[in-house]
């Protein structure tokens, strides 16, 4: 009798807890994503300034590859590379920094192809490249909001501002209006 009272419990507790750390482990890989997006941006400023140098980030398809390039549209993650021809694009010959590798379940949308930092450590402006650049990170949640009445999404953002500074937020307000205006990003 004692056991299976004890079994009863145990499932219970199961039956509670493995969805609930489901949707904690979803959560922070959403987490980790724009986190680790935040670190290649800064770690790129940072370097523009350390090594008075020209520092460019892009997406990747293979962002973790020897001859990682950038290429429109990627979804792989991210690259920081100091750009010594300042053309936005990663040649063979120019050293990675830092780099994201998204997950697999990650779904990644920006409205950027590139973003370049002066040794001053501001944002060069690009051509033909948005004034607040934004990367959204989210899974097969979407943009939802966490609750009824919540204001927070399941989904992740990074905005890189025109001075260089970058942020996090997953409010659900911010993302709804970075998927309207002239540069919308929104999930895939």
């Amino acid at each position: 009798m004692e056991l299976m009272v004890t079994v009863a419990v145990a499932a219970a507790i199961f039956g509670i807890g493995v969805p609930a750390f489901r949707e904690f482990g979803k959560n922070g890989r959403l987490t980790g994503a724009a986190n680790e997006t935040l670190l290649t941006f800064m770690t790129a400023r940072n370097e523009a300034v350390r090594r008075q140098l020209r520092t460019s980030v892009c997406p990747a398809v293979s962002p973790d590859a020897a001859l990682a390039v950038c290429e429109e549209g990627a979804t792989g993650g991210f690259i920081a590379f100091i750009d010594a021809n300042s053309n936005c694009l990663r040649d063979d010959d120019e050293e990675v920094v830092s780099s994201m590798i998204a997950h697999s379940e990650i779904h990644t949308g920006s409205n950027i192809t590139c973003i370049g930092y002066a040794p001053s450590g501001f944002r060069v402006p690009v051509e033909d490249q948005p004034v607040n650049a934004r990367a959204v990170f989210c899974d097969s949640r979407g943009t939802a909001k966490v609750a009824d009445g919540s204001n927070l999404s399941y989904a992740r953002g990074v905005e890189i501002l025109a001075t260089g500074r970058a942020a996090v937020s997953r409010l659900a307000a911010d993302l709804e209006l970075w998927a309207g205006g002239d540069n919308p990003v929104t999930c895939p």
